[in-house]
């Protein structure tokens, strides 16, 4: 039997968790976590807007000295399961077709995974070496998530593994 990640279904540890009735609940969660990343980005100083043309979640401006402004993409998600499971659920394909942290998928320059009140904030690169690393050399599995109409897929990595990364920023919300 193939383990399952499904963020829908209640299991008995997790029943104080919020059920999604429909898509339009999860995508007004999702809508509110990406406003308090955008909140968060530019009480640091960076300018940060949602691109009309829905490729990434985020687009923000950072001023880097002597080159000047770099435009950088994000992806935000908003993983309610990690607080609860300790493990960050990365999405690698949705529909059967490349997505979230998958190299071939929309490949943003940065991720931005919340787990909580706490975000995690990683380039896409690195969190790309990091999975393949731990899929290969720790044994981490492929597993099934969410809704199985979405065949949807990715790994399941311990929190401990994210917060010791170099590269990456654990910041509160």
């Amino acid at each position: 039997m193939t383990k399952v990640y499904n963020a829908q279904t209640d299991p008995p540890a997790y029943e104080h968790r919020p059920r999604y009735a429909d898509w339009k609940a999860k995508k007004a969660e999702g809508d509110e976590f990406e406003h308090r990343v955008r909140k968060y980005l530019t009480k640091e100083g960076y300018e940060v807007f949602k691109p009309k043309d829905y490729t990434y979640d985020l687009r923000l401006n950072i001023d880097v000295p002597f080159y000047g402004t770099l435009a950088l993409t994000g992806e935000c998600k908003n993983d309610k399961m990690a607080e609860y499971s300790r493990n960050m659920a990365l999405q690698t394909y949705d529909h059967g077709k490349p997505s979230g942290i998958h190299p071939k998928g929309p490949n943003p320059d940065l991720w931005f995974h919340g787990v909580g009140d706490e975000l995690f904030i990683i380039r896409t690169s690195i969190l790309q070496s990091l999975c393949e690393t731990y899929t290969t050399s720790w044994g981490a599995k492929t597993v099934n998530m969410g809704n199985p109409e979405s065949k949807a897929s990715g790994i399941l990595m311990p929190i401990s593994v994210a917060k010791n990364v170099r590269g990456g920023r654990w910041v509160k919300l």
